[in-house]
């Protein structure tokens, strides 16, 4: 996968417990507004970067008719979406 570390909009759920789930994204490529959905969220990890928190997704959902698996990563601190790997 490659590293992209593109800003994104996201929609989320959360459960009871407080777990965050990612269920859709809207990115800006080329001028254009893409809106993926997610099918599942494959892995969820945690890890500390520069003593930020960082929440980070596997996931797999279709990106232009195909299926495609990527990884999005939440930073706490900043409350900020970002198109991690694709």
């Amino acid at each position: 996968m490659k590293i992209l570390m593109k800003p994104i909009e996201a929609i989320t759920t959360h459960s009871r417990e407080g777990i965050i789930r990612p269920e859709r994204y809207r990115i800006m490529e080329d001028g254009e507004t893409i809106v993926v959905h997610i099918d599942k969220i494959l892995t969820r990890n945690e890890q500390k970067s520069e003593g930020s928190r960082e929440l980070i997704f596997g996931c797999r959902g279709v990106i232009n008719g195909c299926m495609k698996s990527f990884e999005l990563k939440y930073i706490v601190p900043v409350c900020q979406w970002f198109l991690y790997r694709m």
